[in-house]
């Protein structure tokens, strides 16, 4: 049994254009759909319970004449961005396999999420890396309970990235799109209009061409007595300790640069911080 969260907490910004009516993107209509419709229509071939997450009730009451089956919850505040529609969620869902999926997404299938949860079973969460070490969205499946947890001790430490729950999860999987017959377009998610006309994914490199799995035997006690011999490697143990290199090392080897720059800008030192907003300017990354 799974349940599927979609997150519509956004605001939209960079889908608008100037002198046009504000438009709500999870509504823009691709094809004869709303997006959000297309995604909700995906996730519901493979999740027996589907949760919408969005940032106020005036936004669910919408969202709710397109899609009037779907349980709704409102961010939780404690969190920015996607994990707060995350944490929220998690707490409503019934299920222990649980998938995740950004309500834009339109491009999106059944088939690109099956994988991902099919390999949840030996992890704590599962998601998608382009063979440049890219990693694209929230697309994700996890462990509830076990994401939980951690999302609970990213409150006590003020955390609100998305990849941080992929940082601080002890095992973790990414999945090569090739290797499973996953077209790079189905993980799209779309910021602007123009992503909808001009679809198109240029991988210039390939540093992955395989799935990689990341083990890292630690307990949520571990992190809590902070055991750093248990916890080297993780996202604990960068935020204890201050220092990034176990954790940056461990992803470099293995050809995930875009979550090593990520690591960079936990540094207490300017320095190896530029480096790592540079390397996320080479993703085109131009916010981090």
């Amino acid at each position: 049994m799974v349940c599927g969260i979609i997150l519509s907490g956004g605001l939209s910004r960079r889908f608008q254009v100037r002198g046009e009516p504000w438009t709500d993107k999870a509504l823009y209509r691709v094809g004869d759909k709303p997006m959000m419709r297309l995604v909700y229509d995906a996730v519901s071939q493979v999740a027996d319970e589907i949760i919408i997450a969005v940032n106020n009730s005036e936004r669910a009451m919408i969202y709710k004449s397109v899609i009037p089956n779907a349980d709704y919850v409102i961010d939780d505040e404690r969190f920015k961005g996607p994990l707060a529609g995350i944490y929220s969620a998690l707490n409503r869902c019934s299920e222990e396999d649980v998938i995740i999926v950004p309500n834009d997404m339109p491009y999106i299938t059944p088939n690109i999420l099956k994988p991902l949860i099919k390999e949840l079973r030996n992890f704590d969460v599962t998601t998608y890396v382009y063979p440049n070490g890219h990693l694209e969205n929230a697309l994700m499946a996890v462990s509830r309970t076990v994401a939980l947890q951690y999302l609970n001790l990213l409150i006590d430490y003020g955390r609100s990235k998305i990849f941080d729950l992929i940082r601080g999860l002890p095992k973790a999987l990414f999945l090569n799109p090739s290797i499973h017959g996953v077209e790079l377009k189905g993980l799209i998610n779309v910021n602007t209009r123009d992503e909808l006309i001009n679809v198109n994914i240029n991988i210039n490199e390939q540093v992955i061409k395989n799935d990689i799995s990341i083990i890292r035997e630690y307990s949520i006690n571990d992190v809590l007595d902070r055991r750093l011999g248990k916890i080297m490697g993780s996202l604990w143990y960068t935020l204890i300790t201050g220092d990034p290199w176990p954790e940056f090392r461990l992803y470099v080897e293995v050809g995930l640069h875009f979550l090593a720059a990520h690591v960079l800008l936990d540094s207490v030192n300017e320095n190896v911080r530029q480096l790592g907003r540079r390397v996320l300017t080479s993703f085109g990354v131009d916010k981090a």
